[in-house]
């Protein structure tokens, strides 16, 4: 799943900052452009979305740094692209984009987030006199989640939902009904992976015959990834989870007691 964010024509061209018109030191200014013939792409299942235009980039945001030093706060694409900086000479400069910030990425849609798309160039150089190109790919950076029951799931229970939230962040809880959305509008959650504790509960409930039933299971999420998680039951009261993954669909069973027969 990859969105390539071309940041190409990166023109180091040499200049003297100046004070009062006294030379003070050498300057690099980094004019960016989108490379448009990079063909960037966003898969998510076998969706394809078209080439990243700057009408498509104009949310991002670039933020310049060397050596890990900020030297350009976020600042949104179209304004950098139309607007000279001017940087010192020297080496360990890397740009970044992203589609949106953490929170947003979480926060968006009524609390069920959107897809986050981030990236970091290699280390360049601003040097007197020369022009580097400089490249971003910008990949998905948090994980895709959506329900679907299966028909018999839906025959032998009524009332039933899931509930999932990261065990980084409990206390955001995404609730999907029974037709597969969330917040009643929604089909597919996000959430940003915690490198410490990337955990994802998944809670399902729902009635046979007037007593309800539980299961939870837990799921290590990783970015770029499509979680579609397939509810189904069976004598054995089993829940099988398929998870989606770019255009591909990687089967992974999952066990959940959940057994209406009990």
């Amino acid at each position: 799943m990859k969105k390539l964010l071309a940041l190409a024509g990166i023109a180091l061209i040499a200049a003297a900052c100046t004070n009062n018109d006294e030379p003070v030191q050498e300057c690099g200014q980094i004019n960016l452009t989108l490379e448009n013939s990079t063909a960037p792409e966003i898969e998510v299942s076998t969706r394809t979305v078209t080439d990243l235009t700057e009408t498509d980039a104009k949310d991002y945001n670039i933020q310049v740094l060397q050596n890990g030093n900020v030297k350009l706060e976020s600042t949104n694409f179209l304004t950098f692209k139309n607007t000279t900086f001017i940087f010192p000479i020297g080496s360990g400069y890397t740009v970044t984009a992203e589609s949106c910030t953490e929170e947003v990425g979480q926060s968006a849609n009524d609390g069920v987030g959107q897809m986050r798309y981030f990236g970091t160039s290699a280390p360049f150089e601003v040097r007197t006199n020369e022009i580097s190109n400089v490249k971003v790919t910008c990949t998905m950076a948090n994980a895709k989640v959506s329900i679907a029951y299966d028909e018999v799931f839906a025959q032998v229970f009524n009332g039933y939902t899931v509930e999932v939230s990261t065990e980084a962040e409990p206390s955001r809880i995404i609730t999907f009904d029974s037709n597969g959305k969330c917040n009643s509008t929604y089909d597919a959650a996000f959430f940003n992976i915690d490198s410490k504790n990337p955990n994802l509960k998944c809670t399902v409930s729902g009635t046979y015959k007037g007593n309800v039933r539980t299961a939870t299971q837990t799921i290590q999420l990783e970015a770029a990834k499509w979680y579609k998680l397939n509810i189904k039951t069976s004598a054995s009261g089993r829940i099988d989870m398929g998870i989606s993954v770019d255009d591909t669909v990687e089967e992974k069973p999952q066990d959940v007691e959940v057994n209406p027969y009990l």
